[in-house]
């Protein structure tokens, strides 16, 4: 039994619902979505069950900040949509505390850049094809009469427009970028192993394909923090004078570039292609923060996102939309969990980088340096999106944190 729950083909479909959601709504609709869901979970309990996996397994930092957003609820004015997402949130918890516990570590990131690798396929095959349509493609079940707004649509069938951002099967630019990016961190550390050659020559190309027509600053900028940190961790064994002086003009650098954007933002947002208020999000920022100063210290409740049949989340519109996150993972957990909760998910996340940095300084593994550039990557993405409370980024989260708890000996190579 533990070797079906942990075989490949499971484990990787496993993976595309967490990195795919979105394309499992729009396509099987809400319905059809959670009954995914669900499966997935029992999958995921049962592999707990069956291996015995200890809720210690987690650091007393992550389990103060979970049991912290469990209780939530109890206090909040929309308590039965907190509590039914909250639910939601503890599954994928599951889902992901047992993916990193039924095979190792170095077989489950062979895996997911199998699935990386379906997905990003995938969206490319299917905006081509909605492309060769020549019309938008709206999520199965939606009402579209003429005139529906286009950032509704599942795809806007721009693929072949100069300058244009694909959305892929997710249905989001930015999200695909990110994916790109994990794929990427993957696919750029097989290459030093000098292992199936041809397909890791597939999986740079796939990624880099998405990221260019993507586009995403923050995926740009977060892939910037990848290589830096990747850099710092090399020097960190190089002789001591070159680690030091070559270390502390990386990170001289990189302070530069802060200073600069804070005192020149016109100047640094122009010339990374975006408009002063970032894409609008000054103005869902400044939402967010007014109900914030409501109830700063416990919050309203855990959602994660933001549940469109509850009136209370009215919070921000563009164009008439609703918005559906606060586009900064902080500033959601301020208001949903309060400071008690935004503080403890913020510890758990820097002793999580912590420890993956220590990993990889001491061992130089393949292993560790995928999960150190991932976790630099979600970090970086915390900033712009609220991506890593839900599905896959809460899931990832939990991977990342458990693999910085082992011991060194049990992170081995990546086939």
């Amino acid at each position: 039994m533990r070797r079906f729950l942990a075989n490949e083909t499971l484990t990787v479909t496993v993976l595309v619902v967490l990195f795919a959601g979105d394309f499992f709504r729009n396509a099987l609709t809400v319905p059809g979505w959670v009954a995914l869901a669900l499966a997935c979970t029992a999958w995921a309990i049962a592999t707990l069950i069956l291996n015995r996996v200890s809720w210690r397994t987690l650091p007393l930092t992550l389990l103060l900040a979970i049991a912290w957003i469990a209780i939530s609820p109890a206090w909040s004015p929309y308590a039965l949509t907190s509590a039914g997402l909250t639910l939601g949130f503890l599954f994928t918890v599951c889902i992901g505390l047992a993916l990193v516990t039924a095979v190792p570590v170095d077989a489950l990131y062979a895996r997911v850049s199998a699935a990386l690798r379906l997905v990003l396929s995938t969206s490319l095959v299917f905006e081509l094809v909605v492309a060769l349509s020549g019309v938008p493609l709206y999520p199965v079940g939606m009402d579209a009469p003429p005139g529906t707004s286009i950032e509704l649509a599942w795809s806007r069938g721009i693929l072949f427009e100069s300058g244009s951002r694909i959305q892929g099967i997710v249905g989001n630019a930015n999200l695909l970028g990110m994916l790109a990016l994990i794929a990427l961190i993957i696919t750029v550390v097989r290459a030093t192993q000098r292992r199936s050659r041809w397909l890791v020559a597939v999986d740079a190309a796939l990624a880099l394909a998405v990221l260019y027509k993507t586009a995403s600053t923050t995926v740009f900028l977060a892939a910037i923090a990848v290589a830096g940190i990747w850099a710092l961790a090399w020097l960190s064994r190089r002789p001591p004078v070159v680690a030091r002086i070559a270390g502390g003009s990386l990170v001289a650098a990189g302070i530069g570039v802060v200073v600069y954007a804070v005192t020149h933002w016109s100047a640094f947002s122009a010339a990374l292609g975006k408009s002063p208020d970032m894409t609008n999000r000054f103005g869902i920022w400044q939402a967010v923060i007014d109900r914030v100063t409501v109830r700063p210290v416990t919050g309203f409740g855990f959602v994660g996102w933001w549940p469109t049949w509850e009136g209370w989340f009215g919070i921000h519109a563009i164009r008439n939309i609703r918005v559906q996150q606060a586009h900064n993972v902080w500033l959601d957990l301020l208001m949903q969990v309060g400071i008690v909760g935004a503080v403890l998910f913020a510890v758990a996340l820097v002793v999580t980088g912590w420890r993956l940095w220590r990993q990889t300084t001491v061992t130089l593994s393949p292993t560790t340096f995928i999960s150190l550039g991932i976790v630099t990557a979600m970090a970086v993405q915390t900033l712009t999106e609220s991506r890593i409370l839900t599905e896959w980024g809460i899931a990832f989260f939990i991977v990342l944190t458990v693999i910085s708890r082992k011991p060194t000996r049990e992170l081995g190579t990546v086939n």
